[in-house]
Order: structure tokens, then C-alpha cells, then sequence
């Protein structure tokens, strides 16, 4: 399936938000309660929803319960990468790395084929954007926390998109899927960072506002995305979703002053190249 012009752009704009919300998650403070107040943010935005959509059918609930595991982990393994590494290393490392893997495990567990120009366009939008990762820091050697924590996200990117990806097609109301694993998402994560972060919740306190305008960027983000796999195939919304790594690039030298040499511009147009591509 092929994404029409008008889902595709909508993907870019998702795009857009998630590496916004990523910048954020990367700024000062703890790293893994920053992600956890985006999360409840979310949820809360979500609650707001509830009474509009209908609660996913039930054919839908073990995909849901699947992608709720792998968000916490993506979240664990993410927080855990931004505090070894720069947001120019891991973002592009885990982002990177997921497409391939979904476009083999569609083909593998689902049957999804993509056509030669399609897999042309993942390999190069996934290559391009690796090449972001692992150009070596201007100010220092590289670590090897950033890149095993920037794949182990991949893995869990990988797994969300392949449950979401088939939760939303048979959970009767779409934005319903959305809207629930948003809020069911919540109790799953606070619980995890009150256990890793005892004072979390007055941290959370402090920072509410930031959590809300993280929680719109991120669920805008991410129910696009989802929304686009109902309409399009998983490996070509995966690929187009993975192009926020040109956006993370720039916010991250603009805002976090993150230095990078000037060859990585040819991995952005790698990135371009392969979206393209794919449609």
C-alpha cells in the first residue's frame, strides 16, 4: 500500500513533532523523568479524548498490551542513550535502524512486500541516516553506551510499529486505538519512573507545563504515524516517519549546540533520496 500525497505530507509534519519532542527530552534535567513527563503529558491530553472515540475491540487488545511493553522500553532504553550521548548520535542510531527492521519482519510475520524502488528507498533513507550516527564527535572518541542504547531502541521502535501497525487495522475505531494506548500508556510508565526516581512526582509538579507541550508534540507525532499505518504500508510510513532525524539534526546544532562536520549534509540528502523513493 502507498501513502497519498496529502498522508505522506501529514507524516512529515509528524516527523517534525517527534524530533521536537526529543529535543526537549534531551534538555536540561533528569533524562528519564523528562520522557516519563512527556508520556503522562500525553496520557492526559489523550484523557481529554476518551468520551469521543470508542475503547478498542478486543481483537485489537493483545497488539495494544504489546505496543504498551515496547513504549516502555523504547522510553527506558531512549532516556538511558540521551544520557550517555548526544541527541545527534542516538536519535539517528535508533531511528535509523528501524525501518530495515520492520520492512523484514512485515515481510516476514505479515506478508508486506515493498517493490525494489520501495526497498531501495528504505535502505538509503536507513543508511543515510545511520551515517549520521556514527560520524565520530568533533570533541571527543566515541563511547559504545550511545550506540548500544541508540539500537536497543530500534528493536523497540521495530516492535511498537509491527503491534500498533496491526492493532489499528482490526481495532474498529482508529483514533479510538490512538487515543487509549495514549492513556493506558501512563499508569505503565509513572509506575516505572516512582520505582527508578522516588521523587518523581514532584518533579513532575515543577515541570507540568512542559510535559503538556511535550505531550501534544509527541501524541501529534505518533497518532499521525499510527493513523498513516491503517492507510499506507508499515516499512513506507516507518521510512517517512525516520526522516525527523534531518529536523533532530538541525535542532540539535541550532538549540543544543551540538558540532558536527559538514559531510554529514550528504546524509541528509541520503535521507531525502529514500523518501522519495518510497513514494
Amino acid at each position: 500500500m502507498t501513502l497519498s500525497p496529502l498522508m505522506a505530507l501529514l507524516v512529515l509534519s509528524a516527523a517534525l513533532m517527534h524530533a521536537g519532542w526529543n529535543v526537549m527530552a534531551k534538555t536540561a534535567g533528569d533524562k528519564l523523568l523528562n520522557i516519563g513527563l512527556i508520556s503522562v503529558g500525553l496520557g492526559v491530553v489523550g484523557l481529554v479524548f476518551t468520551p469521543f472515540v470508542d475503547f478498542p475491540d478486543r481483537a485489537s487488545w493483545h497488539f495494544l498490551l504489546g505496543s504498551l511493553v515496547a513504549h516502555l522500553g523504547y522510553y527506558v532504553f531512549l532516556s538511558t542513550g540521551y544520557r550517555h550521548g548526544d541527541l545527534s548520535q542516538v536519535y539517528p542510531i535508533a531511528r535509523g535502524m528501524a525501518p530495515p527492521l520492520v520492512a523484514f519482519t512485515a515481510w516476514l510475520l505479515i506478508g508486506e512486500t515493498l517493490t525494489p524502488l520501495q526497498l531501495t528507498g528504505v535502505l538509503a533513507t536507513s543508511f543515510g541516516i545511520l551515517s549520521l550516527a556514527l560520524d565520530k564527535p568533533l570533541e571527543r572518541a566515541h563511547s559504545w553506551r550511545p550506540i548500544l542504547f541508540g539500537l536497543l531502541t530500534s528493536l523497540t521502535i521495530m516492535s511498537y510499529t509491527l503491534f500498533d501497525g496491526q492493532g489499528v487495522r482490526v481495532a474498529g475505531d482508529h483514533f479510538g486505538y490512538i487515543i487509549w494506548l495514549f492513556v493506558l500508556d501512563v499508569p505503565l510508565v509513572l509506575a516505572y519512573c516512582l520505582w527508578r526516581r522516588p521523587g518523581a512526582l514532584g518533579y513532575f509538579r515543577r515541570r507540568w507545563r512542559f510535559g503538556l507541550i511535550g505531550g501534544v508534540l509527541s501524541g501529534g507525532a505518533y497518532g499521525i504515524s499510527i493513523f498513516a499505518m491503517s492507510q499506507g504500508g508499515l516499512a513506507s510510513v516507518s521510512s517517512l516517519r525516520e526522516t525527523s532525524v534531518i529536523f533532530a539534526a538541525v535542532m540539535s546544532s541550532l538549540l543544543l549546540k551540538e558540532r558536527f562536520r559538514h559531510r554529514r549534509y550528504v546524509s541528509v540528502v541520503l535521507v531525502a533520496t529514500g523518501a522519495v523513493l518510497l513514494h
